[in-house]
């Protein structure tokens, strides 16, 4: 039935955009998603600050947009000025997503030649895994990284089909929406044709590397009129940026949850690559995938030496752990390939069958599929396997939803427009009726997954958050003036963290709150604030211009 199903898929255009649609709805239905909240806390002020300059005037937090060297977000500002930024965001992120299915569905045909493995490449896609660094393919909200994705697999697509200059072309075409994505896929490319130089030769590959350059001409002009690379050695900033709020994107081996579990599932997902590369077809593919596998390796091991032993600046700016995402990648397209040859062959057992899709399809972390593949094939009776095999993926499936609800990792819902919160309306308030000069001191905890940061809807400036220093990991310069400013609103936090980044946030709330009446207004006349906010039950004496069932705002003028 499956394989019936699968070739009318494959013959039928309008049915397999279908397929892609659905699989989106359901991706989107389930992980949700949010406006302003995680990485778009940075982007979403940026963007305003573009348009209206008269925004956010006293804000140091402001230089940092000279790191970012993308027009990305330049896409967005007529929105913005038509007051449809979030609905536009939220057709792009539909498109971008639907884009994703497609392009793994081309690719997974270009490798494979399967239809049933290119339906299993969806039906295991629409479903989150975490990677190294903790980074799924598909996220729950619109950044750069998303939006280029599938662009990125249409050009290993066209490399895999012998088109190099056009992939080469496309992605230097990417370059000009997130540089870091793009210069994986280059690495990859790059590496595989050094090792195939004799097929290669020089003047094919100074001609990919052309048609890369023409592609990204307009941000590497925009880059050569910026500061210079930076090669030098600062262990001290990136022990802070290690620290504070990026563990994850530095560190392969610490004791705490989220990096074990974002290890051992890039370990996982590599793992799966090379159980399933034996079924794959025999074809120059697997030759092509395996160097680019490989170049990922290179990439892993280039950020843990950059890490610990030799902090050079400009490779930890990259922060090239996020090359694992394309181990992630193949290691689930080669794991469908595999299912569907398993299928095909009729050698595992309907049950067996289904608890091994049921563990590539539906769990989060690829390392509950590698140990379900391994608890397979450890235990011989067939009766006691495929009841031990099925308590444990039920164990671990609980384990992993259990983690994911602990540390607020997953909260579908659709929030096309901010949240309505007390947090959301604190800052309403805030937009409209304080002068656009205003400087606030506001919690500098408050931030997440699924929660805005002060200066997203409100449109004004605070004196600190934590939230900056993930964007503060692109411009070293910028700790000289964060880390005086956030030792004063959160005094003795800094000292404290260890990488943790929710024990770092419950530190930095403790600190804020430890403040006095009389601290506040030191740091107020220090950085010319006008106005704290604060989370009840905390309470100060000063006067009340705010309040709402969660939140007061003071006046400390």
């Amino acid at each position: 039935m499956l394989t019936t199903l699968s070739e009318r898929f494959a013959r039928s255009p309008l049915l397999r955009h279908l397929l892609f649609l659905v699989a989106t709805g359901g991706t989107i239905a389930f992980l949700g998603y949010y406006f302003g909240t995680f990485d778009q806390v940075i982007h979403i002020p940026f963007l305003k600050k573009d348009v209206n300059p008269s925004l956010y005037p006293n804000d140091p937090f402001f230089a940092l947009r000279a790191q970012h060297y993308s027009y990305f977000w330049f896409l967005f500002r007529p929105f913005y000025r038509l007051g449809m930024l979030e609905v536009a965001m939220f057709v792009a992120h539909v498109l971008a997503t639907y884009a994703t299915f497609w392009a793994l569905w081309t690719l997974s045909d270009t490798l494979f030649q399967n239809p049933l493995a290119n339906l299993f490449t969806v039906a295991l896609f629409a479903f989150p895994h975490i990677g190294f660094a903790g980074f799924p393919v598909i996220e729950f909200s619109l950044l750069n990284r998303t939006f280029v994705l599938p662009f990125l697999l249409w050009a290993i697509t066209l490399y895999l089909r012998r088109r190099y200059l056009f992939a080469y072309l496309l992605v230097g075409a990417m370059y000009n929406l997130h540089v870091i994505s793009v210069n994986f896929v280059l690495a990859m490319f790059l590496f595989d044709s050094l090792l195939q130089f004799r097929a290669t030769g020089w003047r094919n590959l100074l001609l990919r590397i052309a048609a890369f350059v023409v592609g990204a001409l307009p941000v590497l002009i925009w880059k050569l009129n910026g500061p210079p690379v930076d090669f030098s050695l600062r262990p001290e900033w990136i022990d802070l940026v290690r620290r504070s709020v990026l563990l994850n994107i530095y560190e392969l081996f610490a004791l705490y949850p989220q990096i074990v579990f974002g290890t051992l599932s890039g370990v996982s997902a590599l793992v799966l690559f090379f159980i399933a590369r034996p079924r794959a077809p025999s074809t120059l593919h697997d030759r092509v995938v395996t160097n680019f596998i490989c170049a990922v390796l290179l990439i892993l091991a280039a950020q843990f030496v950059t890490t610990h032993w030799l902090p050079i600046t400009v490779v930890n700016q990259f922060q090239i752990m996020r090359a694992g995402i394309f181990a992630l990648i193949f290691g689930y397209l080669y794991f469908s390939n595999y299912l569907a040859e398993l299928y095909h062959s009729q050698t595992v057992g309907r049950f067996d069958f289904g608890l091994l899709s049921a563990a590539a399809m539906a769990s989060a972390f690829p390392v509950i599929l590698v140990v379900v593949w391994t608890l397979r094939r450890l235990i011989r009776p067939a009766r006691w396997r495929s009841w031990a095999v099925a308590v444990a993926l039920a164990a671990m499936y609980v384990g992993s939803a259990g983690l994911a609800l602990q540390y607020h990792l997953w909260r579908p819902g659709i929030h096309i427009f901010p949240e309505q919160t007390a947090w959301h309306d604190a800052q309403l308030w805030a937009r409209d009726h304080t002068p656009p000069d205003a400087i606030f001191i506001s919690p500098p905890y408050r931030w997440w997954f699924y929660e805005s940061e002060w200066r997203v809807l409100s449109e004004r400036a605070t004196v600190v958050t934590l939230s900056e220093f993930v964007d503060a990991a692109f411009m070293p310069q910028y700790v000289d003036t964060w880390k005086p400013r956030f030792e004063a609103v959160a005094p003795g936090a800094l000292a404290r963290f260890r990488g943790d980044i929710f024990e770092n946030l419950d530190t930095t709330k403790q600190a804020f709150y430890g403040n006095s009446a009389d601290d506040f207004r030191r740091i107020a006349r220090t950085y010319n604030a006008s106005y704290l906010v604060v989370e009840k039950p905390h309470v100060y004496d000063f006067p009340v211009i705010y309040e709402n069932e969660q939140f007061i705002v003071y006046d400390l003028r």
